[in-house]
């Protein structure tokens, strides 16, 4: 049932059960009417009130009834009131010294339906005699002085009362508070609350709470309201690491290009300066230095904008299947190129020689290169250094890279922050080049291809890299591009 319909039914349905329930208590009220009136009826005296005022005369202005009538109300055990039209009392027979002699607005009224309020009952008449306009009062002393159905109809009274209020609160609530939890929700998405109003301590109460029917009723809005919270909250998530991401960027580029800024500074003030008469060697010395301090800027831009990216998953990989194999094979050429290779053994060993990964091969190989790097350029001539590809096509299905070496390995609290930004430093004074951050961005690379990296080292007996990919999971593609 679509939702305009679901909610047209609820407010029809609740509204035939409240028109149901006032039917009820209407009909209740009637039955209940006439019972208490039932037992408060005065009973039929043998002369009634309109034949004695038929039978009143007037002697010297004042009323006066006959003997008959005074015998039968003496017989009768009643007594006879005639009061003027301020309600004094101008005639009275029998009448008991309790009673009185002057009635206010509505007292009569009063006395003629709780009769046993003073413990007699009441008959009225009203005409006009002569240029006087007279209320005759029949009195009679109920048989039962009991005040239980006086105080019984007072209670029925508050009952009512209390029946109809508490109906009025019931269909309010069931009407009302749906709205008013959604209004609570927008009021809060306002306020920047991206959570759900909460009108009970417990969560489990809550649920149970929403689980009713009325909030059945609205339930795609309380789901779109559901969905819409969780986009705010992701967005408002995003933009704070955005903030965070972005003062950090800027706060480690600041650092890290100071350095390398104040050496060329110093260069390009000594170049400057009338003071001195540089030699053209000197000059090119210089130059060379400069260089080499601006390579590593560019150097360390690119790597600051790589791993912030990679944190963030800002980095598109463009996954195809490719042979391992092959990419680690072109890596360990590539680096034995280098100067610092010299004097250090390489080797690959595989299970299989084709080993295809779906990957980003230029990332995917930049982060084995800077693995292979580190074991290079921290380990001393003639360390061996072995690269080993295994996949296991078992339950669970996975790629294995171990990238291992016999060098000097390192502490247990340089292993646990190997993996952490700056924390070898970027110092360009140090005698091993680099930004401090390749360790960082290789980690990266491998958990975004959907792998998993850790390491085992001991000082003087070596380091392991041990690498996986798991073959049966999703690979985490990022969303956002890079520029």
């Amino acid at each position: 049932m679509k939702l305009r319909n679901r909610v047209a039914y609820y407010f029809v349905s609740r509204l035939f059960w409240l028109m149901l329930l006032w039917s009820s208590l209407i009909v209740i009220n009637i039955i209940l009417f006439n019972f208490f009136f039932g037992h408060n009826r005065i009973e039929s005296p043998q002369i009634s009130i309109n034949q004695i005022a038929e039978q009143t005369t007037l002697v010297y202005q004042k009323p006066s009834v006959n003997s008959k009538i005074q015998e039968s109300l003496v017989k009768n055990k009643m007594w006879l009131q005639i009061l003027d039209e301020q309600g004094n009392e101008v005639f009275s027979f029998n009448k008991p010294q309790d009673i009185p002699s002057h009635y206010g607005p509505g007292e009569l009224v009063s006395d003629y339906l709780y009769p046993a309020k003073k413990g007699y009952q009441l008959s009225t008449w009203y005409k006009a005699t002569g240029d006087a306009e007279l209320t005759w009062v029949l009195g009679k002393p109920m048989t039962d002085k009991s005040p239980v159905l006086y105080w019984m109809n007072v209670l029925w009274v508050l009952f009512m009362i209390l029946i109809g209020i508490l109906i009025a609160v019931f269909f309010g609530r069931q009407l009302g508070a749906p709205l008013l939890y959604i209004v609570s929700w927008i009021d809060n998405l306002a306020k920047g609350k991206y959570t759900e109003p909460f009108y009970y301590q417990n969560f489990h109460l809550q649920r149970r709470w929403r689980n009713k029917a009325e909030y059945q009723t609205y339930q795609e809005l309380m789901q779109a309201l559901s969905e819409l919270t969780s986009i705010l909250q992701r967005n408002t998530d995003e933009r704070e690491l955005l903030e965070k991401t972005r003062e950090e960027w800027m706060t480690g580029v600041s650092h890290d290009l100071k350095t390398p800024l104040s050496v060329i500074k110093g260069y390009t003030v000594l170049l400057s300066s009338p003071e001195y008469q540089w030699e053209q060697k000197d000059i090119r010395h210089f130059s060379k230095i400069m260089e080499e301090r601006v390579s590593y800027m560019e150097e360390l831009i690119e790597d600051f904008n790589l791993t912030f990216q990679l944190k963030n998953e800002a980095v598109p990989l463009k996954l195809e299947q490719k042979n391992l194999v092959i990419l680690l094979k072109d890596a360990l050429e590539q680096l034995n190129k280098l100067p610092e290779a010299k004097n250090k053994m390489f080797s690959l060993e595989t299970t299989d020689s084709k080993v295809t990964l779906d990957m980003d091969s230029r990332y995917l190989r930049r982060a084995f290169e800077n693995l292979l790097s580190n074991s290079i350029k921290h380990n001393p001539p003639g360390t061996r250094i072995k690269v080993l590809i295994h996949k296991n096509l078992s339950s669970p299905k996975y790629i294995r890279v171990l990238i291992e070496d016999d060098g000097i390995g390192m502490d247990q609290e340089t292993a646990d922050h190997l993996f952490d930004r700056y924390y070898r430093g970027t110092s360009t004074s140090s005698s091993t080049p680099g930004t401090g951050l390749g360790m960082a961005i290789a980690k990266q690379i491998i958990i975004n291809h959907g792998g998993e990296m850790t390491i085992c080292s001991k000082p003087q007996l070596g380091t392991q890299y041990i690498i996986t990919f798991p073959l049966q999971r999703p690979i985490k593609k990022s969303k956002d591009s890079l520029e």
